[in-house]
């Protein structure tokens, strides 16, 4: 997919770039619609606080593309990566990474990051800064606050 085509795909997310969610069951059904607007070719980074509901928004947009199975937290093995029986929109393959545990950008060469990022249609990064200038520009970056109650602040950005 072209730049111009993802750019104007991934600005009909932000067209709202602040969102209030009151519950996880709101956080899934972002993670739905945002699965049905992710271009394929996407990198997405999610940044919040422990809990805040990074890895709930990435299960649902997973599962929201057709993987079946158990989506795991990659926090102990840093990547997670999932092949669609079924692809949506040309996105057979997504990679789940949470580099929280990550001490050094430099690892990210030992885990193949680079084969990452070319093997897979779509890439969702929890934790980007602790990559460092390893870590791309994200097509798309989520920053997840929390709110009073249970509820959460997303803001979208790209």
């Amino acid at each position: 997919m072209n730049t111009a085509t993802k750019s104007s795909q991934l600005a009909s997310l932000i067209a709202a770039p602040v969102r209030h969610l009151d519950d996880e069951a709101a956080m899934q059904s972002l993670g739905r619609e945002l699965a049905e607007l992710l271009p394929s070719g996407s990198l997405v980074s999610l940044s919040g606080e422990l809990g805040a509901g990074k890895s709930v928004l990435v299960r649902s947009i997973i599962h929201s593309l057709g993987y079946t199975g158990r989506v795991k937290s990659p926090t102990y093995t840093l990547i997670e990566t999932y092949d669609v029986p079924m692809p949506k929109r040309g996105i057979a393959r997504i990679a789940h990474l949470d580099l929280y545990r990550l001490e050094d950008p430099s690892e990210l060469d030992y885990l193949g990051f680079d084969d990452v990022l070319s093997d897979h249609q779509l890439v969702l990064i929890e934790w980007p800064a602790k990559g460092g200038d390893r870590v791309p520009q994200a097509d798309l970056q989520v920053q997840i606050s929390y709110t009073e109650g249970s509820g959460r602040k997303l803001v979208f950005s790209t």
